[in-house]
């Protein structure tokens, strides 16, 4: 079996695959002595990293949102998991993943962790707590390699 050797984001958009969204880890904690209907003005901490795959054919990007205030917290993180089937990266820099994880794979995760805030501060607070809209690039990273 011939491994394609991928060198450029177009290229490696069009190979990859995505394979799952997942939860990972769901918090939100309200302080008793606020009311529920008192919504939070918030700022959330986003941070992200990417791990191999077990098996060594694909790679995940974990995506976080954690936000803290006075009356509790909200904690969301997401497992984007990733297939490269006869292909691999050839990307020493980390240019190529970097360009994916911010153009590409923050947007398949980022409506996830909107819906996911939403319905989990509903609950526990009264109120949905909707996140910004995010244009693609106003969130970026700094990518490293697994």
């Amino acid at each position: 079996m011939t491994i394609e050797i991928i060198e450029d984001v177009q290229r490696f958009v069009e190979v990859v695959q995505l394979k799952s969204i997942e939860s990972y880890r769901l918090r939100a904690e309200r302080a008793l002595d606020i009311p529920p209907s008192q919504g939070p003005d918030v700022e959330p901490v986003y941070s992200m990293r990417i791990d191999s795959r077990d098996d060594g054919h694909g790679f995940r990007v974990l995506f976080e949102t954690n936000i803290e205030f006075s009356g509790g917290c909200v904690e969301c993180g997401l497992s984007a998991e990733y297939e490269l089937d006869g292909a691999r990266l050839q990307d020493d820099e980390g240019k190529v993943m970097s360009e994916f994880v911010n153009g590409v794979a923050l947007m398949h995760l980022i409506p996830y962790t909107r819906q996911l805030i939403a319905d989990m501060t509903q609950r526990v607070f009264g109120n949905a707590l909707l996140m910004p809209i995010l244009q693609r690039g106003e969130l970026q990273f700094e990518v490293t390699r697994p």
